[in-house]
């Protein structure tokens, strides 16, 4: 059997005003991009904006004669219009767009093979495990990544002192005893997202189902009734036997942080921007490894990548800014999560204490979220098994083998 999926956080930084633009052209993403022969356009999404000035200004000084044209997007815009764009063949010459969707572009053959940009100055092993197979076709890379994430296990310190846990929990049981210990005086040992986006409840399913056994291949997750049964059971069974929040029925990834912020919930997966959003706020957090059934648990990634449409004007000058976008200091300056380089994440805004372990999560325990459509369609009914576990109205054994059937009709069709 086999399954994929997708999910992605994205974050907006907002529009910058056009006096801070320099000499880079602004334009409407529905205007057509220019076709100067020294200007290559680039679709930047806005939370790279701010940064991606500063880089086509410092790319632009190393390359006389060349220059490059922002064309803003949004994370609500960007997949509708690439799509628009490279069936029309109205293209620009760079995109920054979902790793999640770049194999179904190229699929299509309406990518450019950027094979020739890796080597001895961008070696692909330097990248997340999994992550350059997760682009490549028949051997062919079709985008560049460069922005990273996943989750790593977030927790109250204060809490596990005060219930006399003096480490967080490095597998499975642990964490169950640890959640038990610290279910109490109103607070819970963690919570699940049931509200909301069911691919957010479906993240962390597969996250307990690969740590399990269950696999990835060529972006279909694989599962196994056992590994199904046993992240059903941590999910479901959780909030049945209370040491999970009860009202994870009406929580999502949001209210779940807010939770977390109030010291009512002790641990939770979390990304990066659920730390940055403690430490402004002053909250006790620490970080550690995902738990797995008997050491590190594996996470899974999302992330973005650039890509050079198969029909760009200017194929050269499109490659060459995507190899300087590669560079790791550039990656590093422009991602907000983790740069899809390990090299890059040296830089010591990726190096602070609690950030550690998310370095570590996506260099070593970790795999790319699968991306066929045949998982995305089987998203909201394996979501709606795990809260009939939740609800008590099936065992965890019953929703794994119904899990089971609805994976395996939706591949078989």
């Amino acid at each position: 059997m086999a399954i994929k999926a997708r999910t992605g956080v994205f974050l907006g930084v907002g529009v910058l005003a056009v006096a801070a633009i320099a000499t880079t052209v602004i334009v409407n993403v529905v205007q057509n991009s220019s076709r100067d022969d020294d200007v290559v356009t680039w679709w930047v999404p806005d939370w790279d904006y701010e940064v991606a000035v500063e880089l086509v200004d410092e790319f632009e000084q190393e390359h006389p004669g060349m220059s490059v044209e922002l064309v803003q997007t949004t994370g609500d815009t960007v997949a509708n219009r690439t799509s628009v764009a490279l069936d029309s063949g109205n293209v620009p010459d760079v995109i920054t767009e979902s790793v999640a969707r770049v194999r179904g572009y190229a699929d299509k053959g309406q990518l450019a093979d950027l094979s020739g940009l890796f080597g001895a100055d961008i070696p692909a092993d330097d990248f997340a495990p999994g992550l350059i197979d997760a682009l490549s076709v028949d051997g062919a890379t079709y985008a560049m990544p460069y922005r990273w994430a996943t989750n790593a296990l977030i927790y109250n310190p204060e809490l596990f002192e005060a219930a006399g846990i003096e480490e967080p929990p490095a597998t499975w049981d642990e964490f169950v005893e640890d959640a038990r210990a610290l279910t109490k005086d109103g607070v819970v040992g963690t919570a699940w997202p049931i509200q909301g986006d069911p691919s957010d409840l479906t993240l962390r399913f597969l996250e307990f189902a690969v740590s399990e056994g269950a696999t990835i291949t060529d972006g279909a997750p694989e599962l196994t009734e056992e590994s199904t049964e046993a992240a059903v059971e941590m999910l479901g069974g959780a909030i049945a036997e209370g040491w999970a929040s009860p009202s994870s029925f009406e929580l999502d990834n949001t209210g779940i942080r807010e939770l977390f912020l109030q010291g009512r919930v002790a641990m939770y997966p979390g990304g990066v921007f659920d730390v940055a959003e403690a430490q402004a706020q002053g909250a006790p957090i620490a970080t550690a490894l995902l738990p797995g059934p008997e050491g590190p648990g594996t996470a899974l990634g999302v992330g973005w990548a650039h890509v050079v449409p198969e029909g760009s004007a200017h194929r050269d000058g499109a490659e060459e800014l995507v190899r300087f976008l590669a560079e790791p200091e550039s990656m590093a300056a422009l991602t907000l999560t983790f740069p899809a380089r390990l090299s890059a994440s040296e830089e010591s805004k990726f190096q602070t204490p609690e950030r550690v372990a998310y370095a570590q999560q996506l260099a070593e325990h970790s795999v790319p979220a699968p991306y066929d459509p045949r998982w995305t369609a089987s998203v909201q009914a394996v979501h709606d098994q795990i809260q009939e576990v939740a609800l008590t109205r099936k065992t965890a054994q019953e929703a794994a083998a119904d899990i089971q059937q609805v994976v395996d009709r939706a591949f078989a069709e």
